[in-house]
């Protein structure tokens, strides 16, 4: 899938979120909500067809825990959430590196991107990842809606 093909995809399913669910943005639901959402409208397209797959906070790398290098950060618990991750939502061919597509992580406007973009990254670098965004999504503080893509390259 080439850039401009990745960015299609997501630009599609974020014009259908808008249109089709904008009382979860209304209501300004958490991010996982909107990123279940979206991951439904891109697995609708005709761009993700088998062996791809669509999923969110999909957590392992073969039968293991997805892990990255990452520093660490402020747990809130005894978690070990420094070193595993949950992406947001991935186009990729479970159980196998060859066909890691596109990773995204859903941020609302105003909240920081500064990890997420480590995180994004690392997927590129250690996964092989090839399209890699933060996909900004909500009402901004003076309540325009933001709904922006920056994709983030090695």
């Amino acid at each position: 899938m080439t850039r401009e093909q990745a960015t299609a995809l997501v630009n599609s399913a974020i014009d259908q979120l808008v249109q089709n669910d904008s009382a979860l943005l209304d209501l300004r639901v958490t991010e996982r909500s909107l990123s279940y959402r979206l991951a439904h409208y891109m697995a609708l397209s005709e761009a993700v067809r088998p062996p791809l797959t669509v999923d969110c906070e999909y957590n392992r790398h073969f039968g293991d825990p997805k892990r990255l290098k990452l520093p660490p950060r402020k747990a809130l618990d005894c978690e070990i959430r420094a070193t595993t991750v949950f992406p947001d939502i991935l186009v990729h061919e479970r159980n196998t590196d060859a066909n890691n597509i596109v990773v995204l992580e859903l941020k609302k406007p105003g909240e920081d991107i500064a990890y997420d973009e480590l995180k994004l990254q690392a997927f590129r670098e250690e996964l092989g990842y090839v399209h890699t965004a933060h996909v900004i999504l909500g009402y901004a503080a003076d309540g325009s809606l933001v709904r922006e893509v920056i994709w983030v390259d090695a």
